[in-house]
C-alpha cells in the first residue's frame, strides 16, 4: 500500500506540474467546445501516462478513462464561460480509482 501511495503522489505531481496538464486558463463559450479541447489534450497525454506509470495504467483506454474524470469542464458563474478544471487529486484518491481492475 505504501508503494501504491508513493506512485499516486508521483502521478499527481507529474500531472499538476505540467509534465502533462490541460490548459485550465482558456475560457470556452460552450461546454461542447471545452469538452472537445479537453478530449484533444487527453488524447495527446494518454500514451505518456501509460508509459510513465505502467504500475497504475495498463492500457491507453484506462488512462483515457482516468483523464476524462480528472479533467472536467465546469461553468464559471462570474464570467459565464466554461473552463477545464483539475480534479486529479480527487480522482487518484477516489473509490473509482481504487477499484479499477488493475
Amino acid at each position: 500500500m505504501k508503494k501504491f501511495s508513493i506512485a499516486i503522489g508521483m502521478v499527481a505531481a507529474a500531472l499538476s506540474s505540467g509534465a502533462i496538464a490541460h490548459d485550465t486558463t482558456t475560457p470556452f463559450s460552450s461546454r461542447g467546445a471545452c469538452e472537445s479541447a479537453s478530449a484533444g489534450m487527453s488524447n495527446a497525454e494518454k500514451d505518456w501516462l501509460v508509459a510513465t506509470f505502467p504500475d497504475l495504467f495498463d492500457t491507453t483506454g484506462e488512462a483515457a478513462s482516468f483523464l476524462t474524470k480528472a479533467w472536467t469542464c465546469d461553468l464559471n458563474a462570474s464570467d459565464g464561460n466554461y473552463y477545464i478544471t483539475d480534479h486529479i487529486e480527487q480522482i487518484l484518491g477516489s473509490r473509482w480509482f481504487e477499484q479499477r481492475n488493475h
